[in-house]
């Protein structure tokens, strides 16, 4: 009999690993909404972010949590070059083309720090890496708490630029209407490139919360690639609100079938909560139906 008390814990530790989830598929929703491409790159760009954590960590001693501007701005610029150099040319092009492309880029990324780095595992080792706090039968990791607070940051910093900045209004218009906000003044084509850099660059910022608490290596982007693709579509294609709180019920769902089934399997959760949302409402919890 499992005890009440064990599965408040599953639950809590759920919201803080979902949490992650949530900043990789935010990003990828943001892409996919605004853009209408499917970006199979984004868990590679979430790699590259953790790898320049790491590597501030190991040759400068940086420590991660102040890393998160450095990864950010190597993302995002990686981000935008790659909308001007590669996207920016399959834009108009049949849906085939845009994944072949979105595919070979997760290809260069993974292949080439592979053959940069090496496939080994590395791990950020802080001096807060073992602090755990409890709370009867509740464990708060600290680097899975800081993980949280900072996700949640993010978060609500992006809501406030997409809602009061003329830059976060612009984006809204393209992601409404192309057409109407190229005639309204607002020039689309940067719209694009900053919207691919920021979704990939808030991915990074995944990437250096994870760095915290888990091992990394060049295929670490796959698996989280795939949690962002089951979390966008589960809560809305295109919803960056959506995105983020079905980050959280992901991350919970897992946690907390760990208990009731081998934990090897508890992935399959996932995509059995993927597919039911395809077969009760394809939209996702808060996409809209469009015509």
């Amino acid at each position: 009999m499992i005890g009440l008390g064990y599965i408040v814990n599953s639950i809590v530790s759920g919201i803080l690993i979902g949490s992650v989830y949530s900043l990789v598929s935010m990003g990828l929703a943001l892409i996919w909404g605004i853009m209408d491409v499917i970006n199979f790159a984004q868990g590679d760009f979430m790699m590259i972010g953790s790898f320049v954590t790491y590597w501030a960590f190991a040759l400068a001693g940086v420590d991660p949590i102040l890393s998160i501007p450095l990864s950010f701005i190597v993302v995002f610029a990686l981000g935008v070059l790659t909308q001007k150099v590669v996207i920016e040319k399959v834009l108009d092009a049949p849906m085939v083309s845009q994944i072949t492309a979105t595919f070979a880029l997760l290809l260069m990324l993974r292949y080439g720090a592979e053959a940069a780095f090496g496939p080994y595992t590395r791990r950020v080792v802080t001096p807060y890496a073992d602090i755990t706090y409890r709370f009867g039968t509740i464990s708060l990791q600290l680097p899975r708490l800081i993980a949280l607070v900072v996700s949640l940051g993010v978060a609500i910093s992006f809501y406030i630029f997409l809602k009061t900045t003329y830059t976060g209004v612009a984006l809204r218009a393209v992601s409404q209407n192309r057409m109407a906000a190229y005639l309204m003044g607002i020039n689309v084509k940067r719209m694009y490139w900053l919207a691919f850099g920021l979704g990939v660059g808030i991915s990074a910022v995944g990437g250096t919360l994870i760095a915290t608490f888990l091992p990394i290596y060049p295929e670490i982007g796959g698996f989280y690639a795939l949690i962002a693709f089951i979390v966008v579509v589960f809560g809305g294609f295109g919803s960056v609100f959506g995105a983020y709180v079905s980050g959280i019920i992901i991350g919970v769902a897992e946690s907390v079938s760990a208990l009731f089934i081998s934990p090897s399997l508890k992935d399959v959760v996932a995509f059995l909560l993927f597919i039911l949302i395809i077969l009760v409402k394809p939209t996702g919890l808060f996409g809209t139906e469009q015509r």
